[in-house]
C-alpha cells in the first residue's frame, strides 16, 4: 500500500513566487482565474431582434456582415433606413438573384464565388461586392450554358425584374440604373426597419 508523502497545499496557503512571474501576473488584463473578463457593451447602430432576424434570413448574412452594412448606412448622408436598403440590395449576390441569373441568394453567392460573372468586364468573385449605379453585371459567355444559370434564366419571368435593373437576358447582362429604394426591394417591403443607436434613439 502506497503512502502519500507530500501534502497538497490548501487554497488559503500563500507561496512566494519568482519576481519575474509576479510581474507577469500583475501585467494581466484580467484577474487570475477569470478568462476574458466582462464583455464590453455593444455599441453603434442596431436593429431590433425581429427585423434583424428577417434581414439576415432573406439575405443569408451573418451578424458581422449586417453590422458592417449598418455602420456604412449610418455614415452616409440621408435616411439611414434607405441607405441600409441600398447597402443590402447593391450586393453582388443580391443583384445576381434579382436579375434572374440565380434562383436564390445562396445559389447566387456560390455562382459569384466560382467566377461566373463580370462587372464592367472585370471578374468579381466576392459576394459582398457593392455594385455602383451604371455598372453592368454580365454572365461570362462560357458559363451561360451551365446548368444552374441556364435553368434560372429560363425560369425568370418578365414582371419579376425590379425597376432599378435593366436586364437583357439575350445578352446575359444586368445594369444597375440607379440606387434601389426600400419600397422597390421585395424582401424589405414588409420588414419594419428602424436603425437605432445604443441609446435607443432612431437615426
Amino acid at each position: 500500500m502506497s503512502v502519500r508523502t507530500t501534502v497538497r497545499p490548501s487554497p488559503e496557503d500563500v507561496f512566494p513566487i519568482h519576481p519575474a512571474y509576479g510581474y507577469r501576473m500583475r501585467r494581466q488584463r484580467h484577474p487570475v482565474g477569470v478568462r476574458g473578463g466582462p464583455r464590453p457593451a455593444p455599441g453603434g447602430p442596431w436593429l431590433d431582434d425581429a427585423a434583424r432576424y428577417q434581414v439576415r434570413a432573406r439575405y443569408a448574412l451573418r451578424d458581422r456582415q449586417l453590422a458592417r452594412a449598418l455602420v456604412a448606412a449610418v455614415s452616409q448622408p440621408g435616411d439611414s433606413t434607405e441607405n441600409l436598403a441600398g447597402q443590402l440590395e447593391q450586393r453582388m449576390d443580391a443583384l445576381v438573384h434579382r436579375a434572374g441569373f440565380a434562383r436564390s441568394i445562396s445559389e447566387a453567392r456560390d455562382l459569384v464565388a466560382h467566377n461566373t460573372f463580370t462587372v464592367d468586364g472585370g471578374r468579381v468573385n466576392r459576394a459582398s461586392y457593392l455594385v455602383r449605379p451604371g455598372q453592368t453585371i454580365q454572365v461570362r459567355p462560357d458559363r451561360q450554358c451551365r446548368g444552374r444559370v441556364a435553368v434560372a434564366m429560363a425560369e425568370q419571368a418578365e414582371g419579376d425584374r425590379p425597376p432599378y435593373l435593366d436586364v437583357r437576358m439575350d445578352r446575359g447582362t444586368a445594369t444597375l440604373t440607379r440606387e434601389p429604394q426600400r419600397q422597390e426591394v421585395p424582401p424589405l417591403r414588409d420588414v419594419p426597419l428602424a436603425v437605432q443607436t445604443i441609446e435607443g434613439s432612431p437615426l
